[in-house]
C-alpha cells in the first residue's frame, strides 16, 4: 500500500487555501509512538475562500483528523461523522489559542482510512471522492451545494450560522455519482441525490479496490479561452471530461500523486489550460 497527496494554488487566490496530508502504513508514526506504525489514511481540507485565515485554518482541521486516525482505535463507519465534528472542535480550539476568529475554520474536511477490511471515506462540505476497482472500473461522488454556500463542520460547534443557513434552505447538497468501465472511457452520471447529512461516509471493501482518490472542488475550476481577432470567450471544462485523464496514475511507488500533477498540469499547459481555484488531491493505493 502507499499514500501520497499534493495541492496548488489557482489563479485567482493570493494563497492557496486547499492542504492534504497522508499517511502510510509503512511509516511511523508522526503523533504519538514514533515507534509504532499506523494504517493508511487520506485527510483533504479546503478553505472557504471569502473567510480569514482559513489557509491556517484549513491546516489545523486535517490536523486535528490526523491527530485521531493516527491513534490506536480506528473510526468505524458509524463514527467518522462524529470524528469530522470532533476534528472541528479542536480546530477551532487550536484556531482560539492563535488568536484567529472561529470563521478561520471554515473548511471542507474529506477523510478516507482503513478499519481491518473496511475503506472508509467520508464528506463533510463539498468534494469529490474516486474509487477504482482491481477490474478497472471508476465510481465518481461528487458532493457539490446548489446554494454555493457549503456546511463545514465547523458549523456543527456554531449553531447560530447553521441555524442561518437551515433558514435560508441551504443545507441541502447533491451527491452525483459517475461511473466508466474503466479511465479509458468517459465517465457517465448515473445519479443524482438530495442530502442534509453534514457529513457523507461511503464504505467499500477494500480488497475490491485498486486505489481511492480525495479531491477539493478546485478539480472543477478548469477553464480555457478561446480567442479571435474580435473576441474572447472563456469555457469551463467540465470534471468529467479530465479527471479519468487527471488520475490516470503511472505507478503507484513513492510520491505518485505529486508526479502525476506536475504531468498533468504540464498537459493542461500545452492544451491552454487553467484552473481558477485552489486544487488538492490524496491518493491510497490498495495493492501490496
Amino acid at each position: 500500500m502507499n499514500t501520497d497527496s499534493a495541492y496548488i494554488i489557482g489563479t485567482t487566490h493570493a494563497v492557496c487555501q486547499d492542504y492534504a496530508v497522508a499517511g502510510n502504513s509503512l511509516q511511523p508514526q508522526q503523533i504519538g509512538d514514533a515507534n509504532s506504525p499506523t494504517a493508511p489514511y487520506l485527510i483533504l481540507s479546503d478553505g472557504c475562500s471569502s473567510s480569514a485565515d482559513t489557509d491556517i485554518g484549513a491546516r489545523l482541521l486535517a490536523k486535528a483528523a490526523e491527530q485521531i486516525l493516527v491513534g490506536p482505535l480506528k473510526p468505524l463507519a458509524h463514527e467518522v461523522a462524529a470524528m469530522h465534528r470532533e476534528s472541528a472542535r479542536r480546530a477551532l480550539i487550536w484556531a482560539k489559542l492563535a488568536g484567529l476568529q472561529p470563521q478561520a475554520v471554515d473548511a471542507t474536511l474529506l477523510t478516507a482510512h482503513l478499519s481491518e477490511d473496511a475503506l472508509i471515506l467520508g464528506c463533510s462540505g463539498d468534494g469529490v471522492i474516486v474509487l477504482q476497482s482491481w477490474a478497472g472500473a471508476v465510481d465518481v461522488y461528487v458532493m457539490s451545494y446548489p446554494s454555493g454556500y457549503p456546511v463545514y463542520p465547523g458549523y456543527s460547534h456554531q449553531p447560530e450560522r447553521l441555524l442561518i443557513l437551515k433558514d435560508d434552505h441551504r443545507v441541502s447538497k447533491d451527491v452525483r455519482r459517475f461511473h466508466s468501465a474503466s479511465v479509458a472511457e468517459p465517465l457517465q452520471l448515473e445519479e443524482t441525490t438530495s442530502s442534509v447529512l453534514l457529513t457523507e461516509v461511503f464504505t467499500v471493501k477494500a480488497s475490491d479496490y485498486k486505489y481511492a482518490v480525495l479531491l477539493s472542488d478546485g478539480i472543477h475550476s478548469f477553464f480555457t479561452t478561446q480567442q479571435t481577432e474580435t473576441s474572447k470567450r472563456v469555457e469551463s471544462i467540465p470534471m468529467e471530461d479530465i479527471l479519468n485523464d487527471f488520475i490516470s496514475f503511472k505507478n503507484m511507488h513513492g510520491a505518485f500523486v505529486g508526479r502525476r500533477l506536475k504531468s498533468f498540469l504540464k498537459s493542461c499547459q500545452a492544451r491552454g489550460w487553467q484552473h481558477r481555484d485552489d486544487l488538492a488531491i490524496g491518493a491510497l493505493h490498495l495493492g501490496d
